[in-house]
């Protein structure tokens, strides 16, 4: 009895597993953005990523760029975003991250041959770093997301309340990184800890089952 319920809860979390690693309606796909930042913070190096999740639909119907995020396309959503701060002199080392909000309006996408290629306008939301590489908490920064597979860093100072420049007080000073990052976007793929956890999964229920037809 133990082991036939065993089955059937493994069962359950390995179809969740499943679930979290993409659906037959839907497609994860990553965004990776990797600049030096340049003459204002001429240590600084930032890496982004966001994880997005497209729906089937919207890949087998679009085939352009600034595809609105509606019709087909309507179950589009950020899921996850992040940036990473690090010193260019020692790339491997990350010295703070940011897990940024993706609750972020995005004003459409670009698509060629069935696969995810493009963010067209996306602002998400500012955070202040503590490092003295990046002014010591005296600005704030925002990713923004435009053209297709381009991102930008924004930094503002004072601290912005609002991701976009044009909003700040008069006499802000406010500007983005000097060298554009230019975005790959690939299909998600499982962390190893995600595929450990299925093949454990498949592996118990395989065990119960046998043990039932004993």
């Amino acid at each position: 009895m133990w082991i036939t319920r065993a089955g059937s809860v493994l069962s359950v979390v390995l179809l969740g597993v499943l679930g979290s690693i993409g659906t037959a309606q839907a497609a994860l796909y990553t965004g990776r953005w990797d600049p030096d930042y340049g003459s204002i913070f001429p240590n600084l190096g930032w890496e982004a990523s966001a994880l997005f999740d497209v729906p089937d639909a919207c890949l087998a119907a679009g085939n352009g760029n600034n595809i609105p995020v509606s019709g087909s396309c309507a179950g589009f959503d950020v899921l996850s975003a992040k940036v990473d701060l690090y010193n260019v002199a020692s790339p491997a080392t990350i010295l703070q991250s940011f897990a940024l909000d993706p609750d972020v309006i995005v004003n459409g996408i670009n698509i060629a041959g069935g696969q995810l290629t493009g963010i067209d306008t996306g602002f998400f939301d500012y955070f202040v770093p503590t490092l003295s590489i990046a002014g010591s908490g005296e600005y704030s920064f925002s990713l923004i997301l435009f053209g297709g597979n381009m991102a930008q860093l924004i930094y503002a100072k004072p601290i912005a309340t609002s991701p976009v420049c044009a909003y700040l007080v008069t006499g802000a000073s406010c500007g983005d990184s000097d060298n554009a990052a230019t975005g790959v976007f690939a299909p998600a793929i499982p962390e190893p800890e995600t595929y450990a956890l299925m093949l454990a999964g498949m592996g118990a229920v395989a065990f119960a089952a046998r043990r039932r037809r004993r």
